[in-house]
């Protein structure tokens, strides 16, 4: 299995990388990145790293490295919910790649990570972080409806993993504590779903926080 990371130098990214490189069925893993990875990993002959200027911006010499891809687990994010990083580059992404898939039978799966405040409808009232949710929601959207388009002839899939406060392994009392109304969920325990969702599908197209902390212990028990 070829697999497309973003995000891959933050807290979430990262996790997912250590599980992929741990991953026999994975066999090819290609980082799209600002800057480079450590040296520990770049030299890992199942990584190729591909350093983006822009990343609304995909030559054809990228787009020829991401070709053949199975899956994309997209980890890029901030709690600032830039409408640029949260909503413009997936799609830039997804308008580049997704030609590559005509002709194909096999179904691209696109994994996005949002969080449990999105929100889908852009006139609900809401009573805090309105635009932050509103512009998370808005990817959501736009990745969804991304699915239908005929641009790729059904090749794509979309899935929407929407995480409470992501924990350390080891735990983190003060984040427990912080994330007491809207849930918590461990790192290890979300990338274990994340990668478990691109590799074999998911019955629902979006996993709240408390489908992925329960699948999420199963899948690292089991591991």
């Amino acid at each position: 299995m070829k697999i497309i990371l973003t995000g891959t130098t933050g807290f979430i990214g990262t996790e997912v990388l250590t599980q992929c490189l741990r991953n026999a069925d994975i066999t090819s893993i290609v980082v799209l990145s600002r800057r480079p990875l450590p040296n520990a990993l770049s030299a890992d002959p199942k990584i190729q790293v591909i350093l983006m200027k822009d990343f609304k911006i995909y030559p054809d010499e990228v787009v020829k490295q991401l070709e053949g891809a199975d899956a994309c687990i997209w980890s890029m994010g901030t709690t600032d919910a830039i409408p640029e990083l949260e909503i413009d580059y997936p799609l830039a992404f997804a308008r580049a790649f997704s030609p590559t898939l005509v002709g194909h039978r096999r179904k691209f799966r696109y994994l996005h990570t949002s969080g449990v405040l999105a929100e889908k409808d852009q006139i609900k009232s809401l009573l805090f972080l309105q635009e932050g949710r509103r512009i998370k929601g808005m990817a959501e959207n736009e990745m969804i409806a991304f699915a239908k388009d005929e641009v790729h002839e059904g090749g794509w899939e979309t899935y929407i993993v929407r995480p409470a406060m992501v924990l350390h392994v080891e735990g983190d009392m003060l984040k427990r504590i912080g994330g007491y109304l809207l849930g918590t969920v461990k790192v290890n325990e979300l990338a274990a779903v994340m990668i478990d969702v691109v590799r074999n599908g998911n019955e629902e197209q979006i996993l709240q926080n408390a489908e992925i902390v329960a699948k999420g212990k199963y899948l690292v028990n089991a591991q």
